[in-house]
């Protein structure tokens, strides 16, 4: 198994953090988030006199991205919400650049969770990030959006199977259907103390603790 730069491996085989590794780690993610690209943090590093995983004076971009990806690093070495901000930054830069009109479009007409999925604390909607294994997860946009300096408390993340699932078990239904969401649901609203969906018919389903 490959050790992430950042942690390490004793005789015993646990697994420890590297605290000097940390800081760098903690480093990438703050220049990240403070706007800089890639190629910028790279420059960072050289002028720090940083040295790459590999020992050489200068960073690849992919070895940043990498690390930038990683969900191993928290919360152990950085927190939970500047992960997820600098993936929420990630997918904003990416959208940019590949025509951010056209494909938000496409992203909002084909999940119908979107805009139905409702922060509980804030009022704002839950945005949907997919992890770097490949899971999707809902988020609420304040936390992801802002990080630490989010107004909204609602820590809250569940996985799009998770979601799916509770709005079945709660709706008695035997399959998740789209079409039939998007017709009935109105809104579903999470928060710490679980979820409530309402139907388009003003019917409340009562909160379902998570």
């Amino acid at each position: 198994m490959k050790i992430p730069f950042g942690y390490a491996q004793d005789d015993l085989g646990a697994i420890t953090i590297n605290q000097e590794q940390a800081i760098v780690v903690s480093l990438i993610y703050d220049l990240y988030l403070q706007g800089k690209s890639l190629g910028g943090i790279v420059n960072e590093l050289k002028e720090q006199s940083i040295l790459s995983p590999t020992g050489q004076p200068i960073w690849g971009r992919a070895t940043i991205d990498d690390i930038l990806s990683n969900g191993k690093y928290a919360p152990h070495i950085i927190s939970d919400d500047s992960f997820w901000q600098a993936q929420f930054e990630k997918e904003r830069r990416s959208n940019t650049n590949n025509n951010k009109t056209r494909k938000t479009a496409r992203y909002n007409s084909q999940n119908v969770l979107s805009g139905l999925l409702i922060c509980g604390e804030c009022g704002r909607n839950y945005r949907r990030i997919t992890r770097p294994s490949g899971e999707v997860v809902w988020r609420c946009a304040d936390r992801v959006e802002k990080g630490k300096r989010a107004a909204c408390s609602n820590r809250v993340t569940v996985s799009d199977e998770e979601i799916r699932k509770i709005i079945c078990e709660q709706l008695g239904w035997a399959a998740f259907n789209e079409a039939t969401i998007a017709d009935a649901v109105e809104s579903v609203e999470i928060s710490g103390e679980g979820i409530s969906i309402q139907m388009k018919n003003s019917m409340a389903f009562g909160t379902l603790t998570m």
